[in-house]
């Protein structure tokens, strides 16, 4: 059997740019982000799995692949066994930064039940 762990490595994702009205030129400008200099990009989704916004690996061997394809895979490995056995093949995070060049609005997220219906 091979040791699946021998063939994982930091994995780096490219980055998904979403402009906002809010947001700033930063990523792009001052973190060498892929994206338009001139574009105000309120949030960088640095590990998606959320449908229509996939990540995708940017180095390595899996070097374009996509998350969903990494899932398939070595799911168990990357996120541990417990979370592998609440959430099987989906990828319960989305992990961003968020550049804001005004006062946004509160936000109000779900609750744990209903996170849980919408997942």
């Amino acid at each position: 059997m091979i040791n699946i762990m021998s063939e994982l490595y930091p994995l780096k994702f490219e980055p998904i740019l979403k402009e906002t009205i809010w947001g700033g030129t930063s990523f792009v400008n001052r973190y060498n982000k892929k994206g338009k200099p001139d574009r105000r990009y309120g949030e960088s989704w640095e590990i998606s799995a959320v449908s229509g916004n996939l990540s995708t690996v940017s180095n390595g061997f899996l070097a374009g692949n996509n998350i969903e394809e990494l899932i398939e895979v070595y799911m168990g490995d990357i996120t541990g066994d417990l979370v592998f056995e609440k959430f099987g093949n989906e990828f319960p995070l989305l992990i961003k930064l968020i550049e804001a060049r005004q006062d946004l609005s509160i936000q109000v997220h779900p609750g744990n039940e209903l996170a849980k219906k919408r997942h």
